[in-house]
């Protein structure tokens, strides 16, 4: 018995249809970054954001990645530090009624961190500002303002 020609074409079509998609999810999972690479790219796009908009000359891009490069260094340790108080916390969920002592004591223990945090991130950007041109500053303290905006995403402007 002899088989309609549309019968082969759709048979065709479908082993077509197949083959992109699984070279599409190949492509898909060789390609897909881990989940800290992303991180890091995050943060040196944001560097090279700084970068581009303030338009820094050779030496100032220098020294701007020397001092990001060491406030990254300060800034990790203050960041384990926070995410480990933030598990502790958290984890008063397992307990049945966790006294208000303890939940202030913890919360206050994450708070010191962020203060913390907040105060490198702040030097930082004054030690960025001092490399900028006169030209510059008026650019930087808008470009600041953005920056500051990114870092706080979940705030909601009012």
């Amino acid at each position: 018995m002899m088989r309609p020609p549309r019968q082969k074409w759709l048979l065709v079509l479908v082993a077509i249809l197949l083959l992109t998609n699984i070279a599409t999810l190949s492509i898909y999972w060789i390609k897909k970054p881990n989940r800290d690479e992303g991180r890091d790219a995050g943060k040196k796009r944001m560097g090279q954001f700084m970068v581009d908009q303030m338009r820094f000359d050779a030496a100032q891009e220098a020294a701007y990645w020397k001092l990001r490069d060491s406030v990254m260094a300060i800034q990790k340790p203050v960041m384990d530090s926070m995410r480990a108080a933030k598990k502790n916390f958290f984890d008063l969920l397992n307990q049945p009624n966790p006294s208000d002592s303890v939940l202030v004591q913890r919360s206050n223990e994450i708070a010191e961190l962020q203060k913390k945090l907040d105060i490198v991130t702040f030097h930082h950007f004054q030690k960025v500002r001092a490399i900028c041109r006169p030209d510059q500053l008026q650019k930087f303290d808008t470009v600041i303002k953005e920056i500051v905006n990114r870092m706080t995403p979940f705030r909601r402007k009012q």
